[in-house]
């Protein structure tokens, strides 16, 4: 899922930090819409693909949203009338999303007349240039960001990002809710929202109409806050490992299992393998102190330490000794 984003909600969303106020404003300026990843706008589609998201006024490599501070508009205050015709020429062709003049400055008649011409929003902050590069930059690649929906329930467990996942009736909503009594945090039920926020992280989120809710067959729909508390939920957390529920299709199934390595494997998530293992359901078995297990073992691997390896290099350590003698 990609996303968009408009003029006129980038500004609601930066407003109260940045203090924006609008200087060209107009309908078509306001529902100007850049789209994430490698889409472009309609009107866009002749600008040039190697467009920032956000930052200081570059003619090269335009950006979506032009920041002038102090020094760009020193540089076009120095330039002969022909050269600023076209350079502010040359920004408007680029149809930025916005343009955004920092540290309280007034933006120069000519860049308010061509933007009024060319529908396109002007704002003004009194905040300094890098605070608002910082804040729009960091703003437009996470609501910009590729992004998908999977079925399952996210968990923060042992402070690691767990999903858990597996077919309709096996059992993740109970065992969430195990999991929480025994102090860990729920982020989503059945369908948290996954963002590609870097090339090796992926930010999980629970959509605002689940927020606080599991769903458990025979009981309905829990408000966990308000049954265990504030810190029985979080907001968000990066998904770090992917644990499957299966229920094996028979007693021989069950009997190819390795008892000596996990099903561990990955998982394909947007652009990023996310660690992923397989838990057998089977009557008599703690879910619950399995999973912490696996978290555990998990967090030893990231650290180097792997049990199995360890166990396999003994006995072959012990069978070399033994052929020896």
């Amino acid at each position: 899922m990609k996303r968009s984003v408009t003029a006129a909600e980038l500004f609601a969303a930066a407003e109260p930090r940045l203090e924006l106020h609008w200087v060209v404003d107009s309908q078509a300026a306001r529902n100007r819409v850049l789209q994430g990843c490698d889409q472009q706008p309609e009107d866009q589609l002749n600008a040039p693909t190697r467009q920032a998201l956000a930052g200081y006024l570059n003619l090269v490599h335009p950006n979506q949203v032009q920041v002038i501070g102090r020094e760009e508009q020193t540089h076009l205050d120095t330039q002969d009338a022909k050269s600023r015709w076209a350079t502010i020429a040359s920004i408007m062709a680029n149809q930025p999303l916005a343009i955004v003049v920092s540290d309280a400055q007034t933006p120069p008649s000519d860049l308010q007349e061509a933007a009024e011409e060319n529908r396109v929003a002007i704002w003004r902050s009194p905040h300094s240039s890098y605070a608002n590069v910082n804040f729009l930059q960091h703003y437009l690649s996470r609501v910009l960001a590729e992004s998908t929906m999977l079925h399952g329930v996210f968990m923060e467990v042992f402070t690691i990002g767990v999903l858990i996942t597996g077919e309709s009736g096996c059992g993740k909503s109970e065992l969430a809710l195990e999991l929480i009594t025994r102090g860990h945090r729920l982020i989503a039920d059945d369908a948290p929202e996954f963002t590609q926020i870097s090339p090796d992280v992926i930010d999980g989120t629970c959509p605002e109409t689940l927020q606080d809710c599991l769903e458990v067959r025979g009981l309905g729909i829990l408000n966990v806050r308000q049954m265990f508390g504030d810190a029985a939920v979080k907001a968000n957390k990066f998904l770090r490992l992917i644990i499957n529920l299966q229920i094996p299709d028979n007693r021989q199934a069950l009997a190819e299992l390795d008892r000596l390595q996990t099903g561990a494997n990955t998982r394909k998530v947007l652009d990023t393998e996310v660690p992923h293992i397989t838990l057998p359901v089977l009557a008599g078995r703690n879910l619950a102190v399995i999973v912490e297990a696996a978290v555990r073992d998990f967090t030893l691997k990231m650290k180097g330490i792997d049990a199995a390896s360890d166990f396999l290099e003994r006995h072959r350590a012990l069978l070399a000794q033994q052929r020896q003698h």
